[in-house]
């Protein structure tokens, strides 16, 4: 017996290197890999792109999860017509693509940041090509660039922002905000064509001169100029402009005459400060709709922009004050412009990002019915402490904030049925009596109490009503009692609920007897 076993052994110990080899050969399935199709994709990508440019890179990374994939040590030779081949190479340390992370579906993200740029003056236009080699700048490197573009489903609007950090020239920062982007079809014509518009909450463009002001001095005034004098010139320059933009015979407007004014004096500021520049809009009434099939008239939609230009971002403006900010930090009680103060500590917009000092100064005024304080505080928590931020999602939700029930169907996807329950019965009182005798006030109060928009969520007391009705013989409640059994199913919770189910049926039969809904609805 003892010659079979080591016989066995002996083939065992021979089997294990080659079973770990086998092991760890690649298998068919693996080309279906989320990695593998990712780098397929990119590399069909890149062999379109070739078409038009020399591309090269050292290594690329894919994460599928979060949509991003990162190239380094990019070279790009574009194919320029009339241009020299090696004149124009764009050289590019780190580049990075994101989407959107696959678990978040409201919105679509694209982000594309580029780190060490370099790109030879060749690959710009004659002249101001001539101008970068005439003062030693043989090339425009860059630290980084970046444009980031969100598209919210729920709300068809969309947020564009482009940042480059220039060396030996200047920092460039543009965003707009477009509330909406509306497509749609000309059904009045014979052959309907698509029509578009867009509504427009704001756009912000704001140059911090790091030395292309000195560099354009010595080419438009290289005399020595007296800030004084200058601003009535740039300010005169840019009414003619203007004047041009509006076309013949129409005159300018007080608010094109007053940006002109006020771009001169900022421009001789300038001179002296060396601050940045920014130009933003003021829309009196946003949104503006903006309507791109047809040409408007310049004058009125310069105006509907209300452009103003300062040293300054507008957001300054409306900003904490830092006195005001350093009280509230300190104070033991919230003070009056608590909700201001704590909503820009949340958002990062009026005073720097601190969630906790926010929170701390919203909480006792959601404790005290400010629904607009719990809307931000679940949202500020709902990825950490979904439990907690059930219930502030709850109140904000049945008072009609816009994105608080898709917020709080977000975070109720993350509670315990046990624990979703308890903060939604926390929210209930008494019935109301005067239901009892008015059947279709009993099917709208089931429904809003499922929806949580006018009523707070609460699935026992959409049974309940529903329920009830139902018994009267109303057949939409019936639907809707039912429909709620088979949302608790679909959410792996049909245990818990035919215990509640038990328990509501039990106090439906009990009301019905004890109120006489049958003689209050006859």
């Amino acid at each position: 017996m003892r010659q079979p076993l080591t016989t066995l052994a002996t083939l065992a110990a021979l089997a294990t290197p080659v079973a770990a080899q086998e092991s760890q050969r690649p298998s068919f399935w693996d080309a279906f890999s989320v990695e593998s199709i990712g780098t397929l994709a990119l590399n069909s990508v890149m062999s379109w792109a070739r078409l038009l440019a020399d591309i090269r890179y050292d290594q690329v990374s894919i994460d599928p999860a979060a949509l991003r994939i990162v190239l380094t040590g990019v070279r790009i030779a574009p194919y320029l017509p009339d241009v020299p081949e090696g004149m124009c190479e764009v050289r590019i340390e780190r580049l990075t693509m994101n989407g959107q992370p696959i678990d978040v579906r409201d919105a679509r993200r694209f982000r594309i940041a580029l780190d060490g740029v370099a790109m030879e003056a060749g690959c710009l236009p004659l002249q101001p090509a001539g101008m970068l080699r005439g003062i030693g700048l043989p090339q425009v490197t860059a630290g980084r660039i970046e444009a980031d573009v969100t598209y919210d489903y729920p709300s068809g609007g969309m947020m564009a922002r482009i940042s480059a950090d220039l060396d030996k020239l200047a920092t460039v920062d543009a965003e707009i905000d477009l509330d909406y982007i509306s497509y749609r079809m000309d059904f009045s014509l014979e052959e309907p064509e698509p029509r578009g518009a867009i509504d427009v909450n704001g756009a912000v463009v704001a140059i911090q001169d790091r030395g292309a002001w000195d560099i354009t001095r010595k080419f438009i005034m290289p005399g020595p100029v007296n800030p004084e004098e200058i601003g009535p010139v740039i300010g005169a320059g840019i009414e003619a402009s203007l004047q041009d933009a509006n076309g013949e015979g129409v005159a300018l407007t007080e608010k094109q005459r007053a940006f002109a004014r006020d771009a001169g004096a900022v421009a001789a500021s300038f001179l002296t400060t060396g601050r940045q520049v920014v130009v933003a809009t003021a829309i009196e009434t946003a949104p503006l709709r903006i309507d791109l099939t047809q040409e408007p008239a310049f004058a009125p939609l310069f105006d509907a922009l209300n452009p103003t230009v300062s040293h300054s971002q507008p957001q300054l403006a409306s900003a904490i004050s830092v006195a005001a900010l350093d009280a509230a930090m300190k104070a033991e009680t919230p003070p009056e412009n608590a909700f201001d103060i704590g909503r820009a500590l949340i958002t990062g917009i009026g005073a720097p990002k601190n969630p906790n000092g926010g929170i701390r100064l919203l909480l006792p005024l959601a404790r005290e019915g400010n629904t607009q304080a719990n809307f931000l505080i679940a949202s500020e928590i709902a990825a950490i402490k979904p439990v907690d931020a059930y219930g502030h999602a709850l109140r904000a939700a049945a008072s009609g904030i816009p994105g608080s029930l898709a917020l709080l169907d977000r975070i109720e996807r993350e509670v315990p049925f046990a624990k979703a329950v308890e903060q939604q019965g926390s929210l209930l009182g008494d019935p109301d009596d005067a239901l009892y005798g008015d059947l279709a006030g009993m099917r709208s109060a089931a429904r809003e109490f499922l929806g949580g928009t006018r009523r707070p969520r609460s699935w026992l007391a959409a049974y309940y009503w529903s329920s009830m009705a139902a018994a009267a013989g109303d057949a939409s409640s019936a639907a809707l009692r039912d429909e709620i059994g088979e949302i608790m199913r679909l959410r792996g919770d049909a245990k818990g609920w035919a215990e509640e189910a038990n328990s509501i049926d039990n106090g439906v039969l009990r009301d019905w007897i004890a109120k006489d809904v049958p003689g209050r609805l006859r």
